[in-house]
């Protein structure tokens, strides 16, 4: 027996701003990824509920919600990540308190497993989100929806059921009557590419897929992936619930206002990325010994440089002179114009980790 929770931040860009100013709670509030291309460039990133009764959605065009919203007082407000990360820090670290073992999987969602701290029980695991989701609100002012389920599928799917500020119980025993009539889209795992090759065989809802013939689904997906399917529609899939790795990597992407090779045009870009990236590596107390940039063109091919230095910095006087130098080796590889620019940090060495240096140099420096 498992009882595994889901936790899902409510709008959680938009509430934040919310709480950071109160005045706009009530108005629609949108949150967005400007391109710096125009006033109206970019994209929507979330939008609070009442934003969301006038058809805005994330991913909208900036301009298309405008219009949207024409007629209303609406805040338009530039995403702030660095806030929205620290804040999720802290409500994270709330939620690990109440789990055996505890996975994020993004700035606004995670998982506990809760089967040993519960006792088996599905009334105290209730009891003990419930709980949770006070602290949470108590100490941040943010709430947040939780679906409790038998595995990872059914809590994330119970996360949204009852949306904002739910919880969500359903029992093994609940599935078919509560999930089961659910689109086959809202199951973990199912994309919209999935999701096209199964209406294809008739596969319409999550009980569709639950009742399916599993040899016929293993002639189309391969044995695993079918197996997963079926498993996680029927509440039986064993999924793990366990801590994400860290960051593989660090990255920081910025647009254009024109697209151009000029190298001296870039360089206040790439200055820019230089002192974002150095700033998130500080912050996060990791040092990087890779560097790489990446240049999306006008016809969105990509064309990238990297390289591995002799010991690792966050310094951002050494990224800006690395970045810089594989910028004017990069710029003769471009056959379009630059549109975008990416810089990464790479390799990464985390200080809270009790790592020798001289893992990290090489063999002529060590």
């Amino acid at each position: 027996m498992r009882i595994i929770a889901c936790i899902d931040l409510d709008y959680f860009y938009a509430q934040c701003e919310e709480i950071l100013n109160p005045s706009i709670k009530d108005k629609p509030v949108i949150v967005c990824i400007y391109s710096g291309r125009g006033e109206e460039g970019g994209a929507v990133a979330t939008a609070n509920y009442i934003a969301r009764k006038y058809g805005v959605k994330s991913g909208m065009a900036i301009s298309r919600a405008k219009k949207l919203l024409e007629k209303v007082e609406a805040f338009f407000i530039p995403a702030r990540i660095e806030i929205y990360e620290k804040i999720s820090s802290r409500i994270m670290t709330i939620v690990q308190k109440y789990g055996d073992s505890f996975e994020q999987v993004s700035i606004d969602e995670a998982f506990l497993d809760i089967t040993k701290i519960s006792n088996e029980s599905y009334e105290n695991g209730f009891e003990l989100m419930k709980k949770m989701k006070e602290e949470i609100y108590n100490k941040e002012g943010l709430t947040c929806s939780v679906g409790i389920g038998p595995s990872k599928a059914i809590a994330k799917i119970a996360s949204g059921i009852n949306k904002p500020n739910g919880l969500t119980l359903v029992k093994p025993e609940d599935i078919p009557k509560v999930i089961w009539p659910l689109p086959v889209n809202e199951l973990l795992g199912v994309g919209s590419k999935t999701e096209n090759i199964m209406k294809k065989l008739g596969i319409k809802t999550i009980g569709d897929l639950a009742n399916y013939d599993p040899l016929k689904l293993i002639s189309v997906f391969g044995k695993k992936i079918a197996t997963y399917f079926i498993l996680a529609s029927q509440g039986k899939d064993v999924e793990p619930v366990k801590p994400a790795e860290q960051n593989k990597q660090y990255s920081r992407m910025i647009t254009l206002k024109e697209s151009t090779l000029n190298y001296k045009e870039i360089l206040p870009y790439l200055d820019t990325l230089a002192k974002e990236l150095s700033s998130e590596l500080k912050y996060n107390k990791v040092l990087a010994k890779g560097i790489g940039i990446i240049a999306i063109l006008d016809d969105f091919s990509t064309v990238s440089k990297s390289t591995i230095l002799n010991s690792p910095t966050d310094s951002y006087e050494e990224i800006k002179e690395i970045s810089e130098k594989l910028l004017r080796e990069l710029i003769p590889k471009c056959n379009k114009l630059i549109r975008r620019l990416s810089l990464r940090a790479y390799n990464l060495m985390y200080m809270n980790k009790s790592l020798s240096l001289l893992e990290y140099l090489t063999p002529s420096q060590s």
